[in-house]
Formats: structure tokens, sequence, C-alpha cells
């Protein structure tokens, strides 16, 4: 270690009165022991305890558990460095030195702004008190608790599709949210996992609410950032979050890959013969029909099947028209995503053993519950419930998914 780095321990209390960010929460606390300051520079994935100096615009900090706290002026926060690629938001690099910095996602991203999109105000500051360091002295990284690694050979891989998109934004979160959520209703157990991007809580939270069989994302595979690595980290990470997906016996498996097809690493990814062998189909989420023609015939290009269109565009019937004329292709709006009658053959999953919902009832997503009040008014009765799960649409809720319940109709007893 470099004469000029100062060691210290971390005082007691210092951790509890520390919002753990959501980057850092594979990192247990106990781990956390000393202190490392001085002559030290920071490398990407890095724990490090910050105090935040001035406030912009990040007035939160996702943490650790899901909760977006506030932040205050002299609050102690827990972050990684990282680079971050965000055309919306920011361009940043992890710094040189332990010197003042930026907060560039609430996720927790300690980062030196390059360039910043004028949408967006200046990045909170941070004052950082050191890097984090074990009972040995060693800097924590996050990629030191990474999920334990697995032989993709070992797994059957399930069904895959990539959710790629014409750029930040462009609709790619919100398709995989509304196909989980459609999927889950009828047993698939769909998993998702992020593959690229900035580490964030929020998209790996909505994934778990939309009723994601598992959720994980590149954070779990020991990236803060995926922005600056080589192609064969990014692929290697790729590969140990869908075998760990496959672990866990999801019927189907979502990837999303953050930001646009010009994205530097995303330029990589379409070309890598490991990343093609991991994917069966497409969904491009693209926020006009230009982009959409253009990203479609990219993909196409480099040999991935595209199965349909989806994204911001189709707020716009206009625009929808214009997409399904240049390209031949279904352009899905988000109900229409939801709808596994829809999606589930669009994307090769074999529905001849699930009972789909039908379009006359909605009896597949309601379940009795004895003493309570119906929608009708209606009081039912143990033995309303007994002749109720014989029924098949219900059944197959119970069968199919028996740790998910969906439309209870909650009242009083009488």
């Amino acid at each position: 270690m470099h004469r000029d780095v100062r060691v210290s321990l971390l005082p007691k209390g210092v951790l509890s009165r520390a919002a753990q960010s959501f980057v850092t929460r594979r990192v247990p606390q106990k781990e956390m022991v000393t202190l490392l300051s001085g002559g030290l520079r920071p490398r990407s994935g890095d724990v490090a305890l910050v105090r935040v100096s001035r406030i912009h615009k990040h007035r939160r900090i996702e943490n650790a558990n899901g909760r977006r706290s506030m932040l205050h002026l002299g609050d102690m926060i827990i972050v990684a460095y990282a680079d971050r690629y965000a055309t919306d938001q920011y361009e940043s690099y992890v710094p040189t030195t332990l010197g003042r910095t930026q907060l560039v996602a609430s996720g927790g991203i300690a980062s030196q702004v390059q360039s910043r999109s004028t949408a967006v105000s200046a990045a909170t500051e941070i004052v950082p008190l050191g890097i984090i360091g074990d009972h040995r002295r060693r800097p924590i990284n996050v990629e030191d608790f990474a999920l334990p690694r697995i032989n993709p050979a070992t797994v059957s891989r399930p069904r895959t599709i990539a959710v790629f998109g014409t750029a930040m934004n462009a609709g790619k979160t919100s398709t995989i949210h509304q196909m989980v959520h459609g999927l889950s209703k009828i047993g698939i157990y769909p998993g998702a996992a992020k593959v690229t991007g900035t580490g964030s809580g929020s998209d790996f939270w909505l994934m778990l609410d939309a009723g994601a069989h598992c959720m994980f994302d590149f954070t779990d595979a020991g990236l803060a950032s995926t922005f600056k690595h080589s192609i064969e980290r990014l692929e290697d990470a790729a590969e140990q979050l869908v075998a760990h997906l496959g672990k866990k016996r999801c019927g189907v498996a979502f990837l999303e890959i953050a930001d646009g097809l010009y994205q530097q690493e995303n330029q990589l990814i379409v070309r890598s013969p490991r990343y093609h062998a991991l994917i069966d189909t497409v969904i491009f989420a693209a926020s006009d029909a230009m982009g959409a023609v253009h990203g479609v015939k990219i993909l196409q290009k480099h040999g991935f099947h595209v199965a349909a269109i989806s994204g911001t565009l189709t707020r716009s019937p206009l625009a929808i028209r214009e997409t399904q004329k240049a390209l031949c292709l279904p352009v899905l709006r988000l109900d229409e995503l939801e709808d596994p009658r829809i999606i589930a053959p669009l994307i090769g999953i074999d529905t001849s053993s699930l009972i789909m919902p039908n379009e006359e009832t909605d009896d597949l997503w309601q379940t009795v519950v004895p003493g309570l009040i119906g929608a009708s008014g209606h009081v039912y009765s143990e033995e309303a419930e007994e002749a109720a799960l014989h029924k098949d649409l219900l059944a197959i809720t119970l069968v199919k998914n028996p740790h998910r319940v969906y439309n209870i109709f909650w009242g009083t007893r009488k």
C-alpha cells in the first residue's frame, strides 16, 4: 500500500448513521471495518463513505432496502465509485483522487461529471471521507460480494428475450415490466435481469412488484456500472445472470440492455457471439418511427430475430401506423405487452399446457375469499370457495402460481 495512505478504524456508530446505497447492498456492514484515505486512487466499484456537501439534482438516495431517503447537508452515505453514461443526465468518470466529487445517480454512484444534459441541473456534491476497507485494511469493492459463480453449462437456460432500445428513456423498462406482469398471472414464472447500465434500485424493485419470480442486475454480478468495462467482462456478467435465472427455475428470462444501440458498449454487444448465444429473440423499444426502423435494421443485420416493436412511440397512433407500415412487424402498446395471449406466442412460449385468460370473463384474476363481500355485494361462503376451486380458470391461478393472488375483493363480514 502507498506510504501516503492513512488507515483508521471506522468509529463506532458511523455505519449505523450512514445510509447504505442500493449499489452497495450486497456488502455486509460487518465487513466494513477500516477507512482508507490519503493518496489512494479510487477504482470502479470501490465502496466509499462520503459526506453530502451541496444538494442539487439528486435529493434522495436509494437505500439497500429499497427506500428512498431524503438527503440533508452533512449526511453520510455509503456509495460506490463508477463511470456513468446517460444521455439524458450525466457523463462522468471515476476521479483520480479522493477529492470532492459528485453523486451522479440516486442508486449511489460517486463520479466526476464531465458533461451533462441541459435538461438536468448540476449534480449533488459529495466529499469522500475515505474508501471503506475490511479488517485486513484492503479496499472493499462491490465485485468482492458478487453472486457465486455458476458454470452456465450446468444449468438449463430459460428462453431468453432481450429488450434493446433507441436511447435512454425509450421504454425498455416499461416493456419488460408489462410482459413480466402479464406472464406472471398464468404461471410462467418470469425472471428479469438488467445486464447493462448504471446501478439503480428503481428498475430492480419495479420488476419484483410486477410479479417477477426472480430479478437480478449487473450489481449482483459485481459491477456498480457497466460503462467503460471490457466486452469480455460484460459477456461474463450477462452469462452469470442468465445462469442464476436458470438456477432459480424461471420459465422465461427478460434481459434489459440500457441506453441506445450507439452507446459504445452496446455496439460491441450486438456483435458479440456470446451475447448472441444467450438471446432467443428481441423486442425493440423506440421513441419514434425512424428510430424504430433504423434500430431494427441494425439488429437484423447482426443476426438478431426481432419479434416486435414497443416503446414511447406507441403513445401516438400515427407513430404506430408509420412503424407498422415501414417494418411489417407488430407494434405493441403497454396493454398489449401485458396480455399473455399476445405476448406468449410472440416470444415463443408454448401455451399448450397453460389456461390463458378469457376475453369474456376475468375469473382467472379473481380469487374467492370466504366471509368477504364481493363486488356485487354477495358474501362468499366457504362452500362457494370450495366450488370455485373446481373451476379450471381459478385452479390455474392457485396451482400454477400458488404464491400470488390477484384482484381480491376486500370487504367486511356481515
